[in-house]
């Protein structure tokens, strides 16, 4: 994929019309919560996606809720989006994983009050779908509580949603408490995946055509999740319990219990450059860990 540098991005910002709404209240609102850890390339990247888009309907909000370290190498963008009424940075003061930062954003930033549309995203997604936000803004309303867009790895070429389409049984979530805490079976899964991901990217041109129509899904992939107001107005959060990897189980299980609806929309798609935060983390399997046991036990104990 094109690398894109911060003096791109200042160049690009001084081309670009100013075409954010100077009433955003009379608007319909979309914020974006992109979750930084280590990513600033992969940030910088997609902060110009999103603002190439256009947005002269709707106001766009776009809040980098930054876990890394002071080095995380954020300095220089701040600086050249520092003019930008669309784009706020959130130091968070340690990392609080994803959800947990996007939280804190949401709560810093909208106090509160959500807007119509609220967005939790990786670092690692590339948005080039012309019209991407105005289809949401004027197509999305009643479509569901959350939706969950096609997903399409830059890696296998394959769709990552939906992330489960049914809710998984007692026994399975138990038998995912127990892969990460033993090595030879996590690696057996690990591998088992890469292979069946290989096959599948080797045949997609072979298998049935990809889903065109909406359809009702137990689980959102959480590299990429859109919330309507509906689901924090009933009672929805992204306060989940665990670091990392609880996400989709948390949001198909707030859904759940809440009576709203979770919906696959397949004429909304972003591209994702799969793992560039934890790849190289050798705390991964510590924290999946976690969360299958948060998980197994808050929802299915």
């Amino acid at each position: 994929m094109q690398q894109v540098s911060v003096c791109h991005v200042d160049a690009h910002l001084r081309q670009q019309p100013a075409n954010v709404p100077t009433s955003p209240h009379d608007q319909l609102e979309i914020g974006l919560i992109v979750v930084n850890y280590n990513s600033a390339q992969a940030t910088t990247q997609l902060l110009v996606d999103l603002l190439q888009q256009d947005r002269s309907s709707f106001a766009l909000t776009v809040v980098v809720a930054d876990n890394g370290p002071s080095s995380s190498g954020l300095v220089s963008l701040r600086q050249a989006y520092r003019d930008n009424p669309s784009v706020r940075f959130e130091e968070m003061t340690a990392n609080l994983g994803y959800f947990g930062a996007a939280h804190s954003a949401l709560e810093t930033v909208w106090k509160g009050r959500p807007p119509d549309w609220t967005i939790v995203s990786n670092p690692d997604i590339r948005l080039q779908q012309p019209g991407f936000f105005s289809r949401i803004a004027h197509g999305m309303a009643g479509n569901g509580a959350v939706i969950a867009p096609r997903i399409v790895s830059t890696r296998t070429g394959l769709d990552q949603n939906p992330f489960l389409r049914g809710r998984p049984s007692v026994l399975r979530m138990n038998l995912n408490r127990l892969i990460p805490r033993v090595p030879l079976l996590f690696w057996l899964m690990q591998t088992q995946c890469a292979v069946k991901r290989a096959i599948r990217s080797r045949l997609r041109g072979k298998l049935a055509q990809p889903a065109t129509a909406s359809s009702n899904i137990y689980a959102p992939h959480g590299a990429f999740i859109i919330f309507s107001k509906e689901y924090f107005r009933r009672g929805g959060s992204l306060s989940a319990g665990a670091f990392l990897f609880a996400e989709e189980i948390f949001v198909a299980e707030t859904c759940r219990r809440l009576g709203l609806g979770v919906v696959y929309s397949p004429t909304l798609e972003v591209l994702h450059d799969e793992h560039v935060s934890t790849k190289t983390n050798p705390a991964v399997r510590r924290y999946l860990a976690e969360a299958t046991d948060y998980c197994a036990r808050k929802f299915f104990s």
